[in-house]
């Protein structure tokens, strides 16, 4: 079974509440025709306390799948979370690799430090596959030092983080 949105959700318990006031209408007026206000009444009561029950078993099974919805929205977004912290500390230390102010701006403990954290972050487990294997390859055409490859890995990385956390 598909996962609904809140919004269906909301519709669905929406849809219950006209339909338990419809038919409590609906039977007072039939029981009214049929036999006057006595049996208005109770037809109005009878009718009203089913669709009632109805609409809390309704309820239950909504709240139930809201809260599977709520998990796995949790879930998906500590992974786009540390999709994004990947691509941000491989960034640093890609920046730490290659510093724009010449080899000596970055100390080699600096640099040792980004790299851990880095590689860190690319083994945490709810990371998503694609993302992972982007990457590990970043890291290894930076572990390696060549610009052009490195760049092409980060530009793959990038997309990989992309295509994880957009939505249709």
């Amino acid at each position: 079974m598909t996962p609904q949105t809140p919004q269906q959700q909301a519709r669905i318990v929406i849809v219950a509440i006209v339909v338990t006031v419809a038919t409590t209408v609906l039977g007072a007026g039939g029981g009214y025709l049929l036999g006057g206000p006595v049996a208005a009444a109770a037809a109005a009561a009878s009718i009203g306390a089913g669709a009632l029950l109805s609409s809390f078993l309704v309820r239950g099974r909504i709240l139930g799948r809201l809260a599977e919805s709520r998990q796995a929205a949790a879930v998906q977004g500590y992974a786009d979370g540390i999709a994004h912290m990947v691509l941000a500390h491989t960034a640093a230390y890609e920046a730490a690799v290659f510093p724009i102010s010449g080899p000596g701006a970055v100390t080699p403990q600096e640099r040792a430090a980004r790299r851990t954290r880095s590689y860190a972050l690319a083994a945490e487990e709810e990371l998503p596959h694609p993302v992972r294997r982007a990457a590990a390859a970043a890291l290894a055409a930076l572990d390696n030092g060549n610009p052009a490859a490195s760049q092409e890995a980060m530009q793959n990385l990038f997309f990989a983080v992309h295509e994880q956390t957009v939505r249709p």
